[in-house]
């Protein structure tokens, strides 16, 4: 039996009046798979269909966009599906990530210059820079992908964070931690002392992180929306129900 692997980094989100792509990238044996036939489903929280079996393109990573028109009228919130079905070497497969419908997305706010500024040796215009890589892009994708699913590990929603440049030392601290944790591995050990470093920081910063948080998603965060992120804390989400279970 082959396992094929779809993916999906995080749940998928689908903005409010607003074209939204959907993505699928199915894998084996380390290589991309692509089906001979394609559709997409997206059903709502009470079950019923949105979208239903649309034809899509199969392709390498096969995209598929939500038009905002099909949107608008609809009610914000998680529990949202996505479910893709696609035919690979004569079987049918159905690829399933959980989704929501949202008013905006929450986008990182550092980028390799905030990087630069802790770890100059990181620079590629330095003549002293450790490395030949040129851009450190994956690692704070990386670093962002892993900061959001502790958030929602915690019980919330990273869509519904208001002030995304609270997240900014722990993001900082952990896409240093994952550099330099690949340096250790492919150049150098003495780097893992610099990697662990960075570990602790962003330990430390994750655990005095505060946020605006829109617990009744009206687009605004009042004093009372005010959450802490901090190992062991357990997140109200005004009465709705949590995305992690």
């Amino acid at each position: 039996m082959a396992f094929y692997t779809a993916r999906f980094l995080l749940p998928d989100l689908i903005v409010r009046g607003v074209d939204s792509a959907l993505d699928l990238r199915v894998e084996l044996d380390g290589a991309a798979v692509v089906p001979s036939a394609l559709t997409l489903s997206v059903y709502r929280p009470d079950g019923s269909a949105l979208v239903s079996a649309v034809s899509v393109t199969p392709g390498s990573t096969s995209t598929s966009t939500i038009a905002a028109a099909t949107t608008t009228a609809e009610s914000l919130g998680d529990d949202w599906r996505v479910e893709w079905t696609a035919t690979i070497s004569g079987s049918v497969h159905v690829f399933k990530n959980e989704a929501a419908l949202v008013r905006t997305k929450l986008w990182p706010v550092i980028t390799d210059a905030d990087l630069f500024a802790r770890a100059s040796g990181l620079d590629p215009s330095s003549s002293t820079s450790l490395t030949s890589v040129s851009t450190y892009q994956s690692y704070r994708d990386e670093a962002w992908i892993e900061l959001q699913h502790r958030v929602i590990s915690e019980g919330q929603r990273p869509y519904l964070v208001m002030s995304p440049t609270a997240l900014r030392e722990a993001h900082l601290y952990l896409s240093l931690a994952l550099v330099f944790e690949d340096l250790a591995t492919r150049l150098n050990d003495a780097y893992e002392m610099r990697a662990s470093s960075f570990r602790r920081h962003y330990e430390a910063a994750w655990s005095r992180l505060t946020f605006r948080y829109d617990a009744d998603e009206d687009g605004n965060a009042g004093n009372e929306d005010r959450r802490r992120a901090s190992r062991g804390t357990v997140w109200l989400s005004g009465g709705r129900p949590r995305w992690a279970r």
